[in-house]
């Protein structure tokens, strides 16, 4: 005679397939949190700062070593200095031996707002082995100012109200807040191809930032038109001329010639009878021309 508890017990087989697929179910979900970090795709982080793409290099070059080479290749090469884990950039934590993943998340982390208070928290940080804190431990330096008895402050710059984005170098845009390294050397390095920034929206040229980090920068980033490097439309050379995103070789070749024809230009608003010159391109190009 069955009991109750052998009747609950007691599944058809369709049943038995369906229990059986939500174990193996809840067993890939529980190893996949637990391999989670060995699937990370640490190239695709390292689109976020080049710096870390050299570490990531070395340390793919060690594991095509045979085995017994791979303890004596160290990637990246280490530096032990003093350090403040609050402040110090990309290349400082690489120089100190961190792996290019640990840096991108622990500089990941601090964009967020986390602070070390003391040297104990950044033991914290994912993916730092015990033997690697232990070894950084006795270099790390958080700066602090004890200007009221029994309270600690730290000293950090505020981020500044508004910056000339045609003036300001790295250490600066990454004072704003959800800028990084990443996102200051993108502006950068699209400000130099331009010569300078004449409106917010080129940003979006610079990469497609998300909606709510382009409107911070429309308010933080202020644009003086004295900052705009300008190229002599008189003088320049083809390849000067075709070396600016707005010109390209087929414009720069078209203003070449057509500056043989007039000998020189008069006036900026000449470029609109240059062939193939339309109205857009010429708003586009026009700020970077001078007749000076």
């Amino acid at each position: 005679m069955r009991t109750p508890i052998h009747s609950f017990f007691r599944f058809s087989t369709t049943e038995k397939w369906g229990i059986a697929a939500l174990i193996v179910v809840a067993v890939l979900l529980l190893a996949s949190l637990w391999l989670m970090p060995y699937w990370i795709n640490q190239e695709k982080l390292l689109q976020e700062d080049t710096v870390l793409q050299a570490a990531w290099m070395a340390y793919k070059d060690k594991q095509q070593l045979p085995e017994e080479e791979k303890n004596t290749q160290l990637s990246p090469p280490r530096k032990l200095v003093a350090f403040d884990p609050n402040v110090l950039d990309s290349a400082g934590f690489i120089a100190l031996g961190l792996r290019a993943k640990q840096v991108h998340l622990l500089l990941n982390w601090r964009r967020k707002g986390k602070v070390f208070y003391k040297k104990e928290d950044f033991q914290k940080l994912y993916t730092l082995s015990e033997t690697q804190y232990q070894e950084l431990a006795p270099y790390i330096d958080i700066a602090t100012t004890n200007s009221t008895p029994g309270k600690t402050t730290f000293r950090y710059d505020p981020e500044p109200e508004q910056v000339d984005v045609n003036t300001a170098d790295m250490a600066t845009l990454v004072r704003l807040r959800g800028i990084g390294t990443f996102y200051a050397q993108k502006i950068l390095d699209r400000r130099k191809a331009l010569g300078g920034y004449i409106k917010h929206e080129q940003l979006l040229e610079a990469y497609r930032f998300p909606d709510s980090t382009y409107d911070m920068l429309k308010r933080k980033l202020i644009i003086q038109p004295s900052g705009v490097h300008k190229i002599k439309l008189n003088t320049a050379s083809e390849e000067e001329l075709k070396a600016h995103p707005y010109i390209g070789a087929k414009y720069a070749s078209h203003i070449i010639i057509y500056r043989e024809s007039i000998h020189q230009f008069e006036k900026i608003e000449q470029l609109k009878q240059v062939p193939l010159m339309n109205e857009e391109n010429y708003r586009k190009i026009a700020p970077y021309l001078s007749i000076d």
